[in-house]
């Protein structure tokens, strides 16, 4: 059970403007699982059944999209649509795990299962009008919960009494997952996002896993993930009340959430590793007044990886391109430690924990601007050579940035350096042009172009000066290395 009150908005004192939200929503969950195990014939086999039932306990209204009374600024003459119960949506997801030993030390194992996901209730709820009134955002409590079809074959070895090895494939099929869909009417003064379950995508691959499954001083384990995604929408994103315009929304599918056909795979392959070095609970190390200092430690160093992302940058529109450049590479390392003192009928554990602990970078989105500023910021970036824009070609990926304190160095793509009006009174000599013709950096110097000396090129590259950093500087890196500091009881019966 759930009890949600929200109690927001946004004044404007100047103008006497307000826009708030003070409402209040009661929704609740049941679930309910069956689990059996069965063994025969050198097979063990789980069976369960999970039962759900969502119930947001309100009413809503669903009326036509373009109901100009409700969605556009007119919005407060409502009195005519009336709201309607929201049934509650009972889901059965059936799971069955199968594993078949094939020596002392090894088995086959096979998983499959239903899961059920809940929308945010941020969108189920959602009501967001702008200062107007009109609708912004418009959410659904009708949304059914994401559904997810896993299978999953693998292999288990046992080494040495210590280690487990395990390889496996699996594949995941994932229906009506929360998307939105945008309604304009310029005629009806109506522009708003509105939740739905029309998004789909699929995953497959395969992981191979180490484990140290025992051990006095050292635990942990190491494992790999390659697996590819599909992603894929039913129906337009965009949808105009204008039959003209909605023809040439369809036929400019340039965005990448414009996915009225199913995106090509894309791979991202992840890898994870997590290592315990530990001392023994008690009797290690000398015995000071009842308590023993070097026993019961433990430090975990956690690293993770993860390839990233692929993005669709076409500025050229060219037709048919997907997914042709890639964020950075995520890399984060976590350090945990802990030391356990026992006492007759209480224990204290005291720890430090460290997150991102070589205090690695990553941009953060929010730091654009607006959406202008993240044009210029793409615009600088050295990209692989590509059809889909006019970049200085080069390896750098989404996400790069500027070394600190160093000045900002324009470098621009031109298609001939030739062609440029050094006239212009905008013309800016201070500006390092990529000669296409010719794959060399110039300037203009002594009413003349000239190649760029070499070794202070090299310094812009390395520094990565020519990269144009979003404005809202302040938000350009929200990871920072941070430490936390506690202690736990725990009391013994």
């Amino acid at each position: 059970y759930f009890d949600l009150n929200l109690d927001y908005g946004t004044l404007n004192p100047a103008f006497s403007d307000m826009n708030w939200v003070s409402e209040k929503w009661n929704p609740y969950r049941i679930s309910a699982y069956i689990q059996d195990k069965i063994e025969a014939y050198g097979f063990i086999a789980n069976i369960g059944l999970r039962m759900d039932v969502s119930n947001p306990n309100t009413t809503w209204v669903e009326t036509d999209p373009f109901n100009k009374a409700f969605f556009s600024t007119t919005s407060a003459s409502t009195s005519s649509v009336t709201p309607t119960k929201v049934k509650p949506e009972v889901s059965v997801s059936p799971r069955l795990g199968i594993s078949h030993p094939i020596t002392e030390t090894s088995k086959l194992f096979f998983n499959y299962g239903h899961f059920k996901q809940m929308p945010a209730y941020e969108e189920i709820f959602r009501l967001g009008r702008g200062m107007g009134g009109d609708m912004r955002n418009y959410g659904d409590p009708n949304l059914v919960q994401a559904k997810t079809i896993s299978y999953e074959l693998g292999f288990d070895q046992s080494l040495f009494d210590t280690y487990l090895f395990q390889i496996a494939a699996f594949y995941n099929d994932i229906s009506d997952q929360q998307a939105f869909t945008y309604y304009s009417s310029d005629r009806k003064s109506i522009a708003y996002y509105a939740a739905n379950n029309n998004s789909y995508s699929d995953v497959r691959g395969f992981e191979v896993t180490l484990r140290r499954t025992s051990g006095d001083w050292v635990r942990g384990f190491l494992n790999y993930t390659y697996q590819v995604s599909n992603l894929g929408q039913f129906g337009s994103p965009t949808v105009a009340e204008d039959p003209a315009q909605q023809r040439i929304n369809d036929l400019n599918q340039v965005n990448p959430l414009y996915l009225l056909v199913r995106q090509k795979p894309v791979p991202q392959p992840r890898a994870n590793a997590s290592v315990t070095f530990l001392t023994p609970a008690k009797g290690f190390g000398p015995n000071i007044f009842g308590i023993e200092p070097l026993s019961d430690w433990s430090v975990n160093v956690v690293g993770a990886w993860k390839a990233g992302q692929w993005l669709t940058y076409d500025p050229n529109n060219v037709s048919a391109i997907q997914n042709n450049i890639q964020v950075t590479d995520n890399f984060n390392v976590n350090l945990r430690v802990n030391k356990t003192f026992e006492f007759k009928a209480f224990a204290v554990t005291l720890f430090m924990e460290a997150r991102n602990l070589l205090n690695n970078k990553r941009l953060s989105g929010v730091s654009f601007y607006d959406i202008a500023d993240y044009r210029t910021y793409m615009a600088s970036l050295h990209l692989p050579e590509s059809v889909a824009y006019d970049n200085v070609p080069g390896d750098d990926r989404v996400g790069d940035y500027k070394t600190d304190g160093v000045k900002y160095q324009p470098v621009l793509f031109t298609r001939n350096v030739n062609g440029i009006n050094t006239q212009s009174a905008d013309f800016n000599s201070s500006i390092i042009y990529y000669d296409q013709p010719t794959n060399k950096y110039k300037n203009y110097v002594n009413g003349a172009w000239a190649e760029v000396d070499q070794a202070r090129m090299q310094k812009i590259l390395d520094d990565k000066a020519y990269i144009d950093m979003p404005n809202n500087s302040s938000f350009d890196f929200l990871n920072p290395r941070q430490f936390f500091y506690g202690l736990s009881l725990s009391f013994k019966l």
